[in-house]
């Protein structure tokens, strides 16, 4: 699904998202592939918001890459933490 959608996942990407998965089985309205779309769609929306964040920080050169837009990173998926907290 990230290779169609352009992305990339960094290392530790992978075994975040598989944890999120194991974590979400546990929980009402788990969906197989609809979870786990979902899922991706909100490690790309997190993934946005990390870069703007970081590209807007004081000290930032602010400028963007190709590889920053598509990239997914371990804290792009949510914690059992974020999720219990409603995050």
């Amino acid at each position: 699904m990230c290779r169609d959608l352009e992305y990339k996942m960094a290392p530790g990407a992978p075994e975040a998202l598989t944890a999120y998965m194991e974590m979400r089985k546990d929980m009402p309205f788990f969906a197989n592939a609809r979870t786990v779309r979902n899922a991706i769609d909100l490690a790309r929306m997190k993934s946005a918001i990390r870069v703007f964040n970081e590209k807007t920080a004081p000290g930032s050169d602010g400028m963007v890459t190709e590889e920053d837009l598509q990239t997914i990173f371990p804290v792009d998926f949510p914690t059992r933490e974020e999720v219990l907290a409603g995050k």
